[in-house]
């Protein structure tokens, strides 16, 4: 009777061992499958930021190709130094050379007692895309003839988008709404800073809530953006269509 008992005790402590050992092994395994998951994660993240480094390199090879190509075409008449102007003005528009002139600053900071009360119109006590969005509106219906938030220059291309506690300009541009903001616009320093200044203009949404203030200058410099520019679906309309 013993020795039977014995067995099943024996029996019993093996099917345990066996089950603790079973759940183990799963356990190790689903972990060593996150971690490949993680792994495989930042190894892809590497791998995008490597292939922008390289798209980066190369199209800074081909603008300078580019410009190389222009200087000789100018250096051999009238016709070339035309159409060198006229593809610099439109670089200029698009936002892809470094640009200089007269206009405004504007600057945003959150009053001190911004954090912890809400908006007396009863909405967010944070500036939004919306604000921003309003702002750069009103600088290009006055002509604003180029525009940058943050040192983020504005192009056709560019949008402002909230994404959790910060304003997105463009795809690379990350803007605090708990921070200083400035507004770089150049053009008729007049015009931009009476468009500003028109009732709804500063004071348009949540920006009630920070002190907006305006500064011309003769001489604003707004660097090129960084953001490539693509163009999948345009395509010139053939004369005659």
């Amino acid at each position: 009777m013993k020795k039977v008992t014995s067995q099943i005790s024996i029996g019993i402590v093996c099917v345990l061992l066996g089950f603790l050992l079973t759940y183990q092994f799963k356990a190790l395994t689903k972990k060593s499958d996150t971690d490949y998951d993680k792994n495989d994660i930042l190894h892809q993240v590497d791998a995008l930021k490597k292939q922008k480094d390289e798209l980066e390199k190369t199209n800074k090879g081909l603008t300078e190709k580019v410009k190389e190509l222009e200087d000789a075409a100018t250096k051999e008449g009238n016709i070339g130094g035309e159409i060198k102007s006229r593809l610099n003005n439109s670089r200029m528009i698009l936002g892809l050379l470094d640009v200089e002139g007269p206009g405004i600053e504007i600057t945003i900071n959150p009053k001190t007692s911004l954090f912890g009360s809400n908006s007396e119109s009863g909405g967010s006590s944070l500036v939004t895309e919306d604000e921003l969005v309003h702002i750069v509106n009103l600088l290009k219906f006055a002509r604003a003839e180029a525009i940058s938030i943050n040192g983020h220059r504005i192009t056709p291309q560019t949008g402002i988008k909230n994404s959790k506690n910060y304003i997105w300009i463009g795809t690379s541009g990350q803007v605090s709404p708990e921070q200083k903001i400035t507004i770089k616009a150049i053009g008729d320093k007049a015009r931009l800073k009476v468009a500003l200044n028109f009732p709804g203009g500063l004071d348009y949404g949540s920006l009630q809530n920070y002190n907006c203030d305006i500064e011309e200058k003769d001489n604003i410099i707004i660097e090129k953006t960084t953001q490539s520019l693509k163009t999948e679906y345009l395509k010139p309309v053939k004369e005659g269509e």
